[in-house]
């Protein structure tokens, strides 16, 4: 008896294992801040503070907002593995892989034209093919 409480002890470690190390593999986890600026990420992240709050602090704060991109994930599995956790101040926004592909895309051209017009970009285009580089290299398969 004792031998199959230790079987089944260890199936559920090993299968809990198995899938934390799956969803590893299907996702990449970033700063808010690595999609750009708030008036350009808006859209797709939402806002730049907790979500659970109506609006942000009336003094400049840093919320550790994380984005987590996934590829072949269900919605189940990214809440199960990043739950949002207001006591805790775990902020997560879950992006789709071609969601976020086709948003660094369209966004690494716009800077670059705003930057042939002259407005000043800095770094900005560099910075999302960056971005975007790194989560293709976690997640292709």
């Amino acid at each position: 008896m004792k031998q199959i409480l230790l079987i089944l002890i260890a199936s559920v470690f090993l299968t809990l294992g198995c899938t934390q190390s799956s969803i590893e593999d299907k996702t990449v986890v970033l700063p808010y801040k690595a999609f750009g600026p708030p008036s350009m990420s808006g859209h797709l992240l939402g806002v730049e503070w907790f979500q659970w709050q109506s609006h942000g602090d009336s003094r400049p704060r840093e919320y550790p907002i994380k984005v987590v991109v996934y590829k072949d994930a269900s919605l189940e599995e990214l809440e199960a593995a990043y739950p949002i956790d207001e006591a805790l101040e775990k902020d997560f926004r879950y992006v789709e892989y071609t969601a976020a592909i086709n948003y660094f895309d369209k966004n690494v051209l716009e800077v670059e034209e705003m930057a042939k017009e002259g407005y000043p970009m800095g770094n900005l285009s560099n910075e999302l093919e960056e971005t975007k580089s790194l989560i293709v290299k976690a997640l292709s398969n």
